[in-house]
């Protein structure tokens, strides 16, 4: 792994997110991910960079989330787009800090289509916390990995939007994946 020059990532089923004081969506990312450069930092340390036009992460929808074992309904659709994923792994800990930024669009069906939310947290094989929400991850171990992040999400121009989740808000991502080098 400390001569890798590129990374794979495998998203996993078993990932959650919430927004506000709502209930966690159970989120099955399983068909997500995309690869990355690796660059030698020194100090047993990779800088991992994604290319964000590659990377999928799958869209929230009534196949891949739900709220306490029940499908969110069908019209209603979460798109993440993805900008920036990139950070820095200790290979002699296994932790790792990812920089992620993304917009999430909100549809409903073509009845609406909300202004995107801008979210951008530091993703932490640590502990992260914000005014709602908390979580911890788990440090890189056989190439497995639990990173969260809580977010602040600011307010959108869409009154229906920002009084629905409460903006500004607290958003939580909970990612389980799988990383492979090269």
């Amino acid at each position: 792994m400390s001569s890798a020059t590129k990374v794979k990532l495998i998203t996993a089923a078993d990932c959650e997110l919430a927004v506000s004081i709502y209930p966690k969506f159970a989120y099955n990312a399983s068909s997500g991910g995309g690869t990355g450069t690796v660059q030698q930092l020194g100090d047993n340390k990779l800088q991992i960079t994604f290319d964000t036009n590659e990377l999928l992460i799958p869209d929230l929808n009534w196949r891949t989330a739900s709220v306490f074992g029940v499908p969110i309904p069908p019209p209603l659709n979460i798109a993440i787009r993805p900008n920036k994923f990139e950070g820095v792994l200790d290979l002699t800990t296994g932790q790792l800090d990812m920089n992620f930024s993304a917009d999430f669009d909100f549809t409903v069906g073509s009845l609406y289509k909300a202004p995107s939310l801008k979210v951008a947290t530091t993703l932490t094989t640590e502990h992260s916390a914000g005014q709602i929400h908390k979580a911890d991850g788990q440090r890189l171990s056989n190439g497995q990995v639990k990173l969260v992040g809580v977010a602040r999400v600011p307010k959108v121009d869409d009154a229906f939007l920002s009084t629905f989740l409460m903006l500004p808000t607290d958003a939580l991502a909970v990612m389980k994946a799988q990383l492979e080098f090269s």
